[in-house]
């Protein structure tokens, strides 16, 4: 099989519903595999009301189903961007924070990577952590609830 055919036979699977595919010619043995779509929980963030923000508010609310409740006292920190979470800067480092840490605004809660690139995520409130709600190097949605804070 030559590498162009290859390629137009992962492209062919790629956009099918298709979650694992196997074909064999000869010696050649070739598995594809794709992971399905994850189910996501998303909450609403408490920020300034914009024209914008309302709007994007109002669709991720029809996207998440019932939304979990935060007091006045309680913040969560979402992921900006859809990517991978990371909460250390490396397999081998102490993660940027952990239930009980006391953070501040701007202070890096954590790493989405996507494209290849390492986006640092800094909280938008003070406070001490109550939960990390994303496990590492779990694949996150833009607007998914990464951390939850106690103001």
């Amino acid at each position: 099989m030559e590498f162009e055919q290859v390629i137009r036979l992962v492209e062919a699977v790629s956009k099918s519903g298709l979650t694992d595919f196997d074909y064999e010619e000869g010696n050649l043995k070739l598995h594809m595999g794709k992971k399905g779509p994850k189910a996501v929980k998303v909450t609403e963030i408490p920020m300034v009301e914009s024209h914008e923000t309302a709007a994007v508010r109002e669709i991720v609310n029809v996207e998440a189903g019932p939304e979990e409740k935060t007091s006045d006292h309680e913040a969560v920190i979402a992921s900006p961007i859809v990517g991978v979470f990371y909460t250390s800067p490396g397999p081998d480092s102490e993660p940027f924070v952990k239930v009980g840490d006391r953070i501040q605004e701007g202070q890096t809660i954590g790493i989405v990577e996507a494209m290849k690139l390492m986006n640092e995520i800094e909280s938008d409130v003070s406070g001490v952590v109550t939960e990390v709600l994303a496990a590492d190097g779990e694949g996150v949605e833009y607007g998914q609830p990464l951390i939850r804070v106690e103001k």
